[in-house]
């Protein structure tokens, strides 16, 4: 069975869908219900979201009388199969959980015949998630496709909370997301495989408008017919996850100015909902207070930070020594340092880290 998890993902950075994340869940797994709890470090539940087929009101009365002492979860625990589906069914029989009070004292009550679960529970004593998935008393019991479906959900289901987490962060320090891109320094673009532009940040509209080398076409990205297949691989690689898992790019400019440098980004998207570009204009510099935190990322020394400056301004290492009026050696004393601080063995890995380090700019 065919997982579809394009709901799922929608989860991210969209109420609605993050509402229904339950629904979704269920829907991927091929269940008619799905619980999932944010556990604390302690094993506290941090936030629960149900499907639609509990009311409001019943999740309000399972969180407050019966959460705590759900034998499902108790029984997650005794299994020990931490971090991988467990068929509970198989260990606690219809027959049984029908004598149970979360069954007599709330299912029944509302009309649930559910009495079979499969669950995920997270390693003790750290923060995950617990998800549950359902069937009523009369199906069949739980099975190993199935146990592996859930898996697959899990995993994904683990990257789209944490980038929920994520995203709500900056929301709350930004007011929305696209307050958040607007306010970024840098040009950022949302594409799909066909360059469709799903949504871009202030910064980036200012330079798509030069046309120099970029732009907006009947909402696509356009370029060169070379630069638009490049853009196209490299999103295409990302989303399919091929080989590395960022690209960067450089795109001419007809005006003659410094090549504009990509940095094409996994957005944690599945399918077509695409892959973040981050377009870095070389012919603006590094503002202090990115210079600020690069040094502080890397513990690089005042010098290494000007030498980072220079490269990501595409200066060589004669400019660079020129213009500090130091011996070419020296450079490439400083350089080696750099490689070493930043985990990278060459310049061209480097750059590639410079052009997808979070940096701010100033004209």
């Amino acid at each position: 069975m065919r997982l579809d998890l394009d709901g799922l993902y929608g989860a991210i950075d969209n109420d609605a869908a993050f509402a229904q994340i339950g629904d979704r869940v269920a829907e991927a797994v091929g269940m008619r219900s799905a619980v999932i709890v944010e556990l604390n470090v302690s094993g506290e539940a941090s936030a629960l979201h149900a499907n639609g087929y509990w009311s409001a009101e019943d999740l309000g009365v399972y969180v407050e009388r019966f959460a705590a002492t759900d034998p499902w979860t108790s029984l997650a625990i005794q299994v020990g199969n931490f971090g991988r589906a467990a068929a509970l069914d198989a260990h606690m029989s219809p027959k049984a959980f029908l004598q149970t009070e979360l069954y007599n004292d709330f299912f029944k009550t509302i009309g649930d015949d559910t009495a079979r679960c499969l669950g995920v529970m997270p390693e003790l004593g750290k923060r995950g998630l617990m998800v549950a998935v359902h069937k009523a008393a009369i199906t069949t019991a739980f099975d190993a496709e199935e146990a592996a479906r859930l898996d697959a959900v899990y995993s994904h289901l683990r990257r789209v909370m944490n980038l929920r987490r994520m995203f709500e962060r900056e929301r709350h320090r930004s007011g929305v997301l696209q307050d958040l891109a607007d306010h970024s320094d840098h040009a950022l673009l949302r594409v799909d495989t066909d360059l469709r532009v799903l949504g871009l940040s202030f910064s980036a509209k200012l330079m798509l408008d030069q046309h120099d080398g970029l732009a907006i076409s009947r909402s696509r990205l356009v370029a060169s017919q070379v630069m638009e297949g490049r853009i196209k691989a490299a999103v295409a690689a990302v989303i399919g996850k091929a080989g590395a898992s960022n690209f960067g790019l450089l795109c001419h400019r007809p005006s003659g100015l410094r090549p504009y440098r990509i940095a094409v980004l996994p957005a944690g998207f599945e399918g077509s909902a695409g892959a973040i570009l981050k377009i870095t204009d070389p012919e603006y510099e590094l503002a202090p207070s990115a210079l600020s935190a690069l040094q502080s990322a890397y513990g690089l020394s005042a010098m290494e930070v000007e030498l980072a400056r220079g490269i990501l301004a595409d200066q060589s290492l004669e400019e660079i020594a020129d213009g500090r009026a130091v011996r070419r050696e020296t450079i490439k004393t400083q350089l080696k340092s750099l490689f070493t601080k930043t985990h990278t063995n060459r310049q061209s890995a480097l750059m590639k880290l410079l052009c997808t380090f979070p940096l701010g700019r100033s004209q």
